[in-house]
C-alpha cells in the first residue's frame, strides 16, 4: 500500500489553550516560520494548506475556560519577526540565578516531597493537573487519550509525525503504549518529536504506562525514529538525553534511532518575561524547522502544491 500525504499530529501540554481553531492557526503560523528559516521553498508550499497539521485539543476536558489568545499575540508576533535569538536570551538562561533554579529542580526530580516544597504557584498548578491525569480522575486520562487515538486512526495509511510538547509527550507515550500492549493495535509512527518533555523525569517515568513492566513491554511499540528537542534553561526537560534514558528501546531494536538536541534557544517573551518552555518558541526555532523539513522531504517525492 502506498502512503498518502504526510501528516503532523500535534499534542499540546498542560494549562489552558486558546479555542482549538485559533490555537491551530497560531501553531501553523509559527511552524511555517520555523520551516521557512531553513527550507523556504517547502514553507511556501505548505503555507497555503492546513490539512497537514492536526491539533489534538484536549484542554476543555480539564479546564473550564479557554485561554484568551490576545494575551500571547504580541509575544508571538515578536517571535515571527526575529530571524534568530537575541544573545541576551542565552545569557539569561546561563546566569547563576537560572543555574541555581535548575539544580533545585533536578533535586526535586528525585524526591516528590522536595518538588512540592520548591514549586511556585504555576508549578503547583502543574502538579495538581498532572496528578488528575495520572489518577485518571473520572476517566479523565482515558478521554484525553481517546482524542489522540481518534487522530491516529484518522491518519492511518499516511506518514505520521507525532509532535508533542511538555505534558503532551506523556499523553502520547501512554496512548502509544496502551494501543500497542493493551489494545494490540500499535500505531505506525514514522517520526516521534518531543519538545520540552518531562519524560526523562524520574517522578514522571515511574507513572508512565508500562513503568512496572519489563523488557519490550516497558516501552510503546510502533515508533520508527525519535527526535527529542529541549531548550536551554528548560525546567521541565532539564536537558535530559533520551538516547540514554530510553536506551533500552534502541538495544531491543524497538526504534531505529533516538536523537537529542538540548541546546535550543527559546526566546518567547510573554507577559511574565522570558519563558523558555512555551511551544510557540519551539515551533519557530530553525532547529525544529530543519527536523520537520527533513522528515517531510524524505516522506514525499516533492513538496505539496501550493502558492508560489
Amino acid at each position: 500500500m502506498s502512503l498518502g500525504t504526510p501528516v503532523i499530529i500535534y499534542v499540546p501540554g498542560l494549562r489552558p489553550k486558546p479555542p482549538p481553531e485559533v490555537h491551530r492557526a497560531l501553531l501553523h503560523r509559527c511552524l511555517i516560520e520555523g520551516i521557512h528559516r531553513t527550507e523556504p521553498a517547502l514553507a511556501r508550499a505548505l503555507a497555503g494548506r492546513d490539512d497537514w497539521l492536526r491539533l489534538v485539543a484536549w484542554g476543555d476536558l480539564l479546564y473550564p475556560e479557554y485561554r484568551d489568545p490576545s494575551i500571547d499575540q504580541p509575544a508571538i508576533e515578536q517571535l515571527l519577526s526575529h530571524e534568530r535569538a537575541v544573545p541576551a536570551d542565552i545569557a539569561i538562561v546561563r546566569s547563576l540565578r537560572w543555574r541555581v533554579r535548575t539544580l533545585l529542580h533536578k533535586a526535586g526530580n528525585h524526591w516528590s516531597g522536595l518538588a512540592r516544597l520548591l514549586a511556585d504557584g504555576r508549578a503547583q498548578l502543574h502538579l495538581r493537573d498532572s496528578g488528575r491525569y495520572f489518577d485518571n480522575e473520572d476517566g479523565l486520562a482515558d478521554r484525553i487519550r481517546g482524542r489522540l487515538d481518534s487522530a491516529l486512526d484518522a491518519a492511518e495509511g499516511r506518514h505520521i509525525l507525532l509532535l508533542a510538547h511538555s505534558f503532551g509527550t506523556v499523553i502520547a507515550w501512554d496512548t502509544l503504549w496502551l494501543r500497542g500492549h493493551r489494545q494490540r493495535r500499535p500505531a505506525e509512527i514514522d517520526f516521534f518529536v518531543t519538545m520540552g518533555s518531562p519524560l526523562g523525569s524520574r517522578l514522571v517515568r515511574r507513572r508512565l504506562a508500562g513503568a512496572r513492566e519489563k523488557g519490550r513491554r516497558r516501552y510503546p511499540p510502533g515508533i520508527r525514529r525519535w527526535q527529542n528537542l529541549a531548550a536551554l534553561g528548560g525546567l521541565t526537560a532539564l536537558g535530559r538525553r533520551f538516547a540514554d534514558d530510553f536506551a533500552g528501546m534502541r538495544r531491543m531494536e524497538m526504534v531505529e534511532e533516538i536523537r537529542d538536541r538540548t541546546d535550543l534557544v527559546n526566546p518567547f517573551y510573554g507577559v511574565d518575561g522570558l519563558n523558555v518552555h512555551r511551544c510557540y518558541g519551539y515551533f519557530v526555532n530553525p532547529v525544529t524547522g530543519r527536523v520537520i523539513a527533513d522528515w517531510w522531504l524524505a516522506s514525499t517525492a516533492a513538496p505539496p502544491a501550493g502558492p508560489a
